[in-house]
Parts: structure tokens; C-alpha cells; sequence
């Protein structure tokens, strides 16, 4: 046992460390709380990568009575879980910028290149050696040249993938990023440059604890979703502040209006009193906030989105169910779910009469919002569409700024299944839609 301490200290307190930072991360969990399953794979790969690393550690150095077969027994999982944990690693990155693969042909491609790199590090196990240093024993062979040459390909495609990102990312996901990067590069050049410098273990530690700690804590989780919801409240009241300063004009204007009937009336003008009438009517029905659903921030987003649509000469069709139940789902990811549907419909509207010269005469967005007999809320938006591109199976985007478009998607259907329901989009026609169904009452 002091054998096994001795040489494995590093990896006992690395590993010490994680069931820390894990114990703090599942504490700060709640129901509503979901992190991404990568890097939830990242962390429980990672424990298990330093629990070899420190097996490995102990049997190279104790090589008179561990055998050479146990060594590379232990060795083979060792290398298995590192280039596992790599994978998870790449796929965390790729889920972040919304950039997983979807077609059938990129996941099989991804599985074979991951299966023959296992092979290969399988079948060259028996080429490893033990090489005596000064300070401690290590291993060196072929298996460990597949792993460390894994390092810089992954760091590319990583690079490839995310140098956009970083640069449009919120603070928090950039620190992970180049922290992340920064720490495999230079602990992987270090150890290659000093190969008995075993410090595996901190390179993974480093990476598991840099992603818990930022991006997937779920103390920035909670925060972002109070700051998104006070956002929206404020946003709620500064609009019936809006209004009611603009009913007051018009209730003090009343008088004018009033008088200028009045006079109307004398002459027989009975047009010019339908038209003032009618004008009226329009700022009362702009100045006063609808009332479509139960749910008050649910209520205050559809009448936002109305007003931004208006301002860009779209109309909506509201067909809402006033009583459809919404207080079952967190407010923070209504507003996600359906704004950026809302949203992507009045962007797809523009650009279609936008490229009919605005001759379109029917120009509006269709939203319905509605339960059905088998306790499922179903929210649909319809709308026209200039152009829609695919690629690998998905929904590409067309705005000026690659990516933004398919992350708003790619958040939808997050936060679906976090509720087990079903996000779909097709075509019918000269009509794009898309369509959300969530059991009701479900997290």
C-alpha cells in the first residue's frame, strides 16, 4: 500500500480534486438544471483516465512483481479511456457551437475512425516498453505515439470548428475554449519533451474541472436563466409603461377629438367622421397590450414579437387557445422556444416579399398555440420562405452571420427534449413549418 501511494500521490490528488468539483456540480443541480452530456461524459471518463493513469504509474514502477502482461492489460485501458476521452472532448467543442453531426454517413465515419483507432492501439500493445528514467519508470511505444499524434488532430479540427465561435461567444464558453486548448497543447508538449513528467492526470483534470467550472456549472445555468427572466419582465413593464404614457396622450387628446366630431357632425360630414373614428379605433387597438394567454410572460413575448413584426409591415395570425396552460414550463424557455421560432418566421417572411419587390398583398406569419385531447401543447408557426438550403440533413443557416441561425435551432430542440417533446419542421408547399409538441406538465 505505501508502494501504491508513493507513486500514484499525483493521481490521488487529482482524483480527489474531481470528486470535489463533481460533489459541487450535482449540488448545485435541480430539476430544471441540464447540462450537456458531453461534458458529463468528459467528467466520469476523466475519473476513470486518472484512476488508470495512477494503475499505470504504480505497475511500470513496480515491475519485478507486476507482470508484463498485467502492464499491458492496464496500459490497453488506459490508452482506450484517454482516446475516449478525447472524442468526448472534440464532441463537447461541436456541441457548444451547435455543430454536431447529424447525417447517417458523418456518424458512421466518426465510428469507424474511432474503431480503428482502437484496433490499432489494441495491436500494438505488445510493442510496448518500459523505459528506467531517473526519477520513475514509464512507458513508451507504439501505443503511445497513436495517442499523443490524436492530440493535434483533435486541437485542429477543435481550431476549425470553434475559431468563429470564440470570437461571438459570451465570456464564460470563450474562457472554457481557450483554456481547454491551451491546456492540451502545453501539457501534451511537455510531456512529450519530458516523458517522465507524468502529468496525464493534470492535463485531464485540468480540462474536466476548466468545462464544470465554466460553461456547464450549473451556478451560471441558474444565473443566466434569472438574468434572462428579468430581462424579460423588465422589458414587460417598460412596454405597459410605454402604454400607458401614450393612453394618457390620448385620453387628454379625447377632448380634441371630441370637438372635432362635434363640428363634423354639424356640417353632415359623415366620411371624415368614420375616418377619425377609424383612426382612433387604430391608436387605442396599437396602444393597448392583448391578451392571448394566462401565462404573463408568455403573454408580454407574443405581444413583443407582434410589434417588432409590424414594424416591419408583417402581420400575425394569432389563433391561441386564451386558456392553454404554460405555467408547467420554465418562462426562461418559453421565451427561447417560441421567440426564436417567432423570430426565423418574421426573418423568412421579410426576405420572401422582400424578393417578390413587397408586392406580396397576404404577407403574415401564422402562430397557433393550442392543447390537444392527449394532454400535449402544440405550438406551430407557418410562414413563406425566398429560400431554405439544406445541408447534411439540416436546416442550414441564411443569415449574415453563419451559425447564429442554426444555434437558435439547435437551442429549440434542446430544450424540447429537456421537456421529452418533439421539435419538427417541414415543407407544405410555398409554406415553411415548424412546430413544437410538449407533454403537458413534464420536465
Amino acid at each position: 500500500m505505501p508502494d501504491i501511494l508513493f507513486y500514484t500521490r499525483l493521481q490521488t490528488g487529482c482524483l480527489v480534486f474531481l470528486l470535489y468539483i463533481g460533489f459541487l456540480v450535482i449540488k448545485g443541480k435541480d430539476e430544471n438544471t441540464k447540462c450537456n452530456v458531453f461534458s458529463d461524459c468528459l467528467y466520469y471518463f476523466g475519473i476513470l483516465c486518472v484512476i488508470f493513469d495512477g494503475l499505470t504509474a504504480w505497475s511500470v514502477n513496480m515491475i519485478d512483481s507486476v507482470s508484463m502482461a498485467t502492464n499491458i492489460v492496464l496500459h490497453g485501458i488506459f490508452y482506450l479511456l484517454l482516446e475516449t476521452e478525447l472524442w468526448f472532448m472534440y464532441f463537447y467543442f461541436r456541441s457548444i457551437v451547435g455543430r454536431l453531426p447529424k447525417a447517417i454517413w458523418e456518424k458512421i465515419l466518426f465510428a469507424c475512425i474511432a474503431g480503428s483507432v482502437a484496433a490499432v492501439t489494441l495491436i500494438t500493445l505488445p510493442d510496448i516498453k518500459i523505459i528506467q528514467g531517473k526519477t520513475t519508470n514509464y512507458s513508451y511505444g507504439t501505443p503511445v505515439y497513436i495517442v499523443f499524434s490524436l492530440v493535434p488532430l483533435f486541437l485542429g479540427f477543435i481550431f476549425i470548428f470553434g475559431r468563429k465561435f470564440v470570437r461571438r461567444a459570451d465570456p464564460v464558453k470563450r474562457l472554457t475554449f481557450v483554456s481547454c486548448f491551451a491546456t492540451v497543447a502545453s501539457f501534451t508538449l511537455l510531456q512529450l519533451i519530458f516523458p517522465e513528467f507524468l502529468v496525464t492526470s493534470l492535463n485531464v483534470s485540468l480540462i474536466v474541472i476548466s468545462v464544470a467550472l465554466n460553461s456547464e456549472n450549473p451556478i451560471f445555468h441558474k444565473l443566466e436563466r434569472l438574468l434572462k427572466k428579468y430581462e424579460m419582465e423588465k422589458n414587460y413593464y417598460d412596454r405597459l409603461d410605454e402604454i400607458e404614457q401614450r393612453q394618457a396622450i390620448i385620453r387628454h387628446d379625447e377632448k380634441h377629438y371630441l370637438a372635432a366630431i362635434g363640428g363634423l357632425c354639424a356640417e353632415g360630414k359623415t366620411e371624415e367622421i368614420e375616418k377619425l373614428l377609424k383612426v382612433m379605433n387604430i391608436e387605442l387597438q396599437k396602444n393597448t397590450p392583448k391578451k392571448y394567454v394566462r401565462n404573463r410572460i408568455a403573454n408580454a413575448l407574443l405581444n413583443e414579437k407582434e410589434n417588432l413584426a409590424l414594424k416591419e409591415n408583417i402581420h400575425i395570425d394569432f389563433q391561441i387557445e386564451p386558456e392553454v396552460e404554460l405555467d408547467c414550463f420554465e418562462e426562461i424557455d418559453i421565451i427561447a422556444m417560441f421567440g426564436n421560432l417567432i423570430d426565423n418566421a418574421v426573418r423568412a417572411e421579410k426576405e420572401w416579399k422582400e424578393s417578390l419587390s413587397g408586392s406580396a398583398e397576404k404577407s403574415a406569419v401564422s402562430i397557433k398555440l393550442f392543447e390537444t385531447e392527449g394532454n400535449f401543447i402544440m405550438f406551430v408557426v407557418e410562414n413563406h420562405f425566398f429560400r431554405i438550403d439544406v445541408k447534411n440533413g439540416r436546416l442550414a443557416s441564411t443569415k449574415e452571420v453563419p451559425g447564429e441561425h442554426g444555434l437558435g435551432l439547435f437551442n429549440v430542440r434542446q430544450l424540447c427534449e429537456k421537456y421529452r417533446g418533439i421539435f419538427d419542421m417541414e415543407i407544405d408547399g410555398e409554406i415553411f413549418v415548424s412546430s413544437i409538441c410538449l407533454p403537458k406538465g413534464r420536465k
